[in-house]
């Protein structure tokens, strides 16, 4: 989904949930609206470095109210 898909949906009030999680691979967080990636224009995870940049993004959006997902392995 891109950033002008969920500004639609936002519209539309048809958001559910907007979740942050920590992407490992990435070292960086993603953010995951209804269960589906936000993603660049190019179709590709976009991928934030820091929760501030998430939060400023998200509240450029529109986006008022998110959850943070830290997901932790123990071995």
């Amino acid at each position: 989904m891109t950033e002008r898909e969920l500004k639609l949906l936002l519209d539309a009030n048809a958001v559910k949930q907007v979740q942050v999680h920590y992407a490992v691979m990435a070292q960086g967080y993603m953010v995951v609206v209804n269960g589906q990636s936000l993603e660049t224009t190019k179709r590709e995870i976009k991928e934030f470095k820091t929760l501030d940049a998430v939060a400023k993004q998200l509240f450029k959006l529109g986006v008022a109210n998110f959850a943070v997902k830290l997901k932790t392995h123990s071995g």
